[in-house]
């Protein structure tokens, strides 16, 4: 309980919409590669440009980088592409919480830079073939082509890192194939492990560290439990059910509960008040006779013995 209120706290120090943010740097990308595409290449983190020029800044300005080429059928499935990884960001921070997925996020980025920083002074200044090297890499455009990995690999570990507390939900692919997240994720470690056997050394360096930061999680995280995001949505929503203004509450004919709520939450204390029976839901009053196979569970949180149907556990409102 102290490690969230912690995490909580951690929250008002971190950076609010960070998967908003990184969508709109992916757009501006795009956009100045086409505007100006001298200063597009200014922003790519190439190797050799860092170490032998110290062109410092493209450690931070690689966000900008476009991680597919704009062509052809991409043209059109690009704005879907980018609205998928925004949701996908939005829900990983309502899951982890703002502090969470700014260390998720801004790790992997220091890992990325702290290895490609490495691998380019091992490369072009401590290793014996150093001059090759630089050479090689700069008739093959390794570097160059080295850099644009670094965002698409990043934008695969948030979707790696979303199928670990959201596996089990469905995409369609092309809108029409229904896939599983967690199915995805492995054909996405397939295609890492691709391109980091045809990939040059610096490629398998992006790859590594981008892997790596999400295995670093998955292996922090892989023995704690919480909510799933189902549940997660439900308390949204009655929170936000909430702050409304309350309703007149109405009854049928058969006394059943007229009005109902946009989130479907019911106000408490307004169930059937006829019958006896063994259980009884405290919000919608709902029995065992009228659904033999629903679950009944009391609430701890709640002062007093009141019960509530499986429907209703997680979007009542606790009574004090």
């Amino acid at each position: 309980m102290k490690h969230n209120k912690t995490l909580k706290k951690l929250d008002n120090y971190s950076v609010p919409y960070l998967y908003l943010i990184i969508t709109i740097c992916t757009v501006i990308g795009y956009i100045v590669r086409y505007a100006s595409p001298e200063l597009y290449v200014n922003l790519l983190l190439i190797p050799h440009k860092v170490v032998l020029d110290h062109q410092f800044w493209r450690l931070f300005t690689w966000i900008f980088t476009n991680p597919y080429e704009l062509s052809g059928a991409m043209i059109v499935f690009m704005p879907i592409n980018l609205f998928f990884y925004y949701s996908l960001g939005r829900r990983l921070e309502l899951y982890w919480g703002r502090f969470m997925y700014n260390l998720y996020i801004f790790g992997g980025m220091l890992l990325t830079n702290l290895v490609v920083l490495i691998g380019g002074y091992y490369r072009y200044v401590w290793s014996v073939n150093a001059d090759k090297n630089i050479q090689r890499d700069i008739l093959t455009y390794e570097g160059l082509s080295a850099s644009t990995m670094i965002t698409k690999c990043m934008l695969i570990s948030i979707f790696l890192a979303f199928t670990v507390v959201g596996g089990d939900g469905i995409v369609y692919l092309y809108f029409v194939i229904p896939l599983k997240m967690k199915w995805l994720g492995y054909i996405d470690l397939i295609l890492l492990a691709v391109l980091f056997v045809s990939g040059g050394f610096f490629t398998k360096l992006i790859i590594i560290s981008s892997v790596a930061n999400f295995f670093i999680y998955y292996l922090l995280n892989k023995s704690k439990t919480g909510p799933d995001l189902n549940t997660l949505k439900r308390r949204r929503e009655f929170e936000r059910a909430k702050k409304r203004p309350s309703k007149t509450v109405e009854y049928n004919a058969d006394g059943t509960i007229k009005f109902k709520s946009k989130d479907g939450i019911i106000p408490p204390g307004y169930g059937n008040p006829e019958g006896i029976t063994i259980h009884k839901c405290a919000v919608c009053g709902l029995t065992e006779k009228d659904n033999p196979n629903i679950e009944f569970r009391f609430c701890s949180k709640c002062n007093g013995n009141y019960e509530y149907c499986s429907n209703h556990l997680y979007t009542h409102q606790h009574i004090n």
